[in-house]
């Protein structure tokens, strides 16, 4: 309907590479742009989802009441195009960090039915799925999400990383974190901390909490 809009919605995908507050800024502002140019675009109201409850993940820019926003866009969304997978994709997370476990697999569900070949939706589902405890069902979406997209983000191997260390195969763990490639988000540090701190090399878990210290 608006190009101008399509091109917010295109330049905000910046920030699904993985968290950063600058780029998170200027995803909200370039979809806040596209939903006022196009306020039928039921993508700029999914992502808008993701940016709102970025707020609350990592306290990037935050406003009041970021986890009820991000649900106001996600429910916009799919009331735009109940067949959006992406946007029952957020909703499902926003239900996650409302603690509402059932609601939020019943999202996730209806998400992976939708679109089973959609790399990102198999991968943010995958994600909270492992983080919920599940982590084969979580790692197989996972799985499934890189096969799809050979370039995908290095986030994507949170989870397997989060497998590895629940096993307690401290070595993988650390190998997985190497994966991610995100030095400088802190949920990296904090992973290899601890993975550092089990093995037992106690200088390498002092040198990694020493950088933890500084990014956060």
């Amino acid at each position: 309907a608006d190009l101008d809009a399509y091109d917010c919605v295109l330049r905000a995908r910046q920030f699904l590479a993985g968290p950063d507050e600058t780029a998170h800024a200027d995803a909200r502002d370039l979809l806040e742009r596209a939903i006022e140019l196009d306020p039928s675009n039921a993508n700029a109201f999914a992502q808008l989802a993701n940016i709102y409850l970025a707020e609350y993940r990592f306290d990037f820019n935050s406003r009041p009441d970021p986890v009820g926003r991000a649900m106001a866009m996600a429910q916009e969304s799919i009331e735009l195009d109940p067949q959006n997978a992406t946007a029952h994709c957020w909703l499902a997370i926003v239900h996650f960090f409302r603690g509402e476990n059932a609601r939020f697999m019943t999202e996730a569900e209806r998400a992976l039915a939708l679109n089973p070949n959609d790399a990102e939706t198999l991968a943010n589902i995958g994600h909270y799925i492992a983080f919920s405890g599940e982590f084969e069902r979580g790692c197989e979406l996972m799985s499934q999400a890189i096969a799809l997209n050979p370039l995908h983000a290095g986030w994507y191997h949170f989870a397997f990383a989060r497998r590895a260390y629940d096993a307690r195969d401290y070595a993988l763990t650390l190998a997985e974190i190497d994966r991610v490639d995100m030095p400088e988000f802190y949920w990296t540090r904090m992973l290899r901390v601890s993975a550092l701190g089990q093995l037992g090399d106690v200088a390498g878990a002092a040198d990694a909490y020493t950088q933890l210290e500084a990014i956060r």
